[in-house]
């Protein structure tokens, strides 16, 4: 069994240093996410129908579900790597990915055989114009091609987040979302498509992407080739259709996926509610989610960090390590989310107007605002908490603090009436609420760096 290329002093992980080299690769490739879509909507928004936005838009909606739905794939895969990196065991890192990439290919499948279904589910979720809905369908049709891809390339970057090979994620980032970007313009501006331009631009990406990262790990990674592909030929069997290893996945996919949806949920429901109100309202609370959003991409890359370290802690049965890893991660996170307060705060009236032009609107965020600037300092230990854990793979604790936080922000709004401060403060509420939980059980991260190491 060949041992990873680790450092030889398990501290050498913990240094500040290191835990930045993990954490500045995501946060910068996480700029090109929004990047994307916005292009996709510039795209669109350069045809003769303000229609085309609409149905793109809608459709996009829809693939967010699919995706964030379905994120264990990416956040399991980093943590039980990481895990394996720790113990040494890459003859089991290889195993884990080819199950998998098979599993992303048989759920992507599914989908690519239920796009009548998926649309149909679409048409309920929304009610636009018949033109609106005709192109949103047609777009969906195409698009779900890239699916099996996109989740493939959900479990590499969770694979090599958890080798902590950052910046190869990054670059698969880069790639999927650059060549993406390029062939909206081209196919669109260049070729005059249209809605069909956008989804075949993204199924190209994605399976570029993919092809990209196979190709990197049979450079990088010469000696776990052989282990993916003999499992295929027939050697070794038994150990890649290992259905307990299966189980365990979906295990952690199931309280993840749970976690998921509630947290996609309390949104929803801080968007209807403040629906109920008035128009402002709305605008305000989409307003704050969107600032929302847009910090979790700068604050995340300490998860990240987390979730890589973490997991290689545990796997080392190395609890110092794990202790100045959670230590160190969450003080780099709440450093950032202190600066990011402070620049929400002196920059308000740049940012409001680059988000509206309206006066009326402006005016009334004006008086929420401070519920905005605090969302960095409620929501950074929510983001940490969620890495630890995932790199820990305490699934059920993840869970079990989402099921508590949402149900006290659903009782603070149904049962409480105080206006849209009180919607804002309740949310604000939750996402603390959300860390704190977490934060209460932590021995359950801890005691895992205690027990029997993986493999062993």
């Amino acid at each position: 069994m060949r041992k990873p290329q680790i450092a030889t002093s398990p501290l050498d992980h913990t240094r500040w240093r290191h835990i930045w080299q993990l954490a500045w690769p995501i946060m910068l490739s996480n700029v090109t996410i929004p990047l994307v879509g916005a292009v996709d909507v510039a795209m669109m928004g350069r045809l003769d129908d303000p229609v085309f936005i609409g149905g793109v838009g809608l459709g996009m909606i829809v693939f967010n579900f699919i995706y964030f739905g379905l994120g264990f794939l990416r956040m399991g895969t980093t943590g039980l790597v990481a895990q394996m990196y720790g113990t040494g065991h890459d003859d089991q890192i290889a195993f884990l990915l080819i199950r998998g990439i098979t599993l992303a290919f048989g759920l992507g499948g599914l989908f690519i055989l239920a796009s009548p279904f998926v649309s149909t589910v679409a048409l309920y979720m929304f009610s636009a114009s018949d033109m609106a809905e005709q192109l949103m369908t047609d777009y969906i049709s195409i698009r779900l091609f890239a699916v099996p891809a996109a989740l493939a390339n959900m479990v590499l970057l969770g694979g090599l987040y958890g080798r902590q090979q950052m910046r190869l994620g990054m670059a698969l980032l880069f790639l999927v979302n650059g060549i993406n970007l390029f062939l909206d313009i081209v196919l669109v501006a260049g070729f005059g498509m249209r809605v069909d331009g956008v989804a075949m631009a993204s199924v190209v990406a994605q399976w570029g992407g993919f092809g990209f990262m196979i190709w990197r790990i049979t450079r990088i990674w010469p000696g776990q080739l052989g282990r993916l592909i003999r499992p295929l030929a027939g050697a070794r069997l038994p150990l890649w259709l290992d259905f307990a290893a299966y189980r365990q996945f979906f295990t952690l996919g199931r309280d993840i996926f749970i976690r998921t949806i509630l947290l996609i949920g309390c949104e929803a429901l801080l968007l209807n509610e403040a629906a109920k109100m008035d128009d402002l309202a709305l605008a305000t609370c989409q307003i704050m989610l969107s600032i929302f959003g847009l910090l979790a991409f700068a604050i995340d890359g300490f998860a990240h960090a987390a979730e890589a370290l973490v997991g290689e802690a545990i796997g080392r049965k190395n609890p110092t390590m794990l202790r100045i890893v959670i230590r160190r991660t969450n003080y780099l996170a709440g450093m950032m989310a202190l600066l990011l307060s402070l620049l929400l705060w002196a920059g308000q009236p740049l940012i409001l107007s680059l988000m509206t032009s309206q006066p009326a609107l402006i005016a009334f965020a004006d008086a929420y605002w401070l519920w905005v600037v605090s969302l960095p300092l409620a929501s950074f230990l929510a983001f940490q908490m969620d890495g630890i854990f995932v790199g820990a793979t305490c699934g059920t604790q993840m869970r079990n603090a989402m099921v508590i936080a949402s149900a006290s922000f659903a009782a603070a709004i149904f049962y409480l009436s105080f206006g849209l401060t009180g919607l804002m403060a309740s949310f604000v509420g939750y996402l603390a609420l959300r860390g704190l939980s977490l934060w209460w059980v932590i021995d359950h991260v801890h005691s895992k760096a205690k027990a029997v190491g993986i493999g062993d």
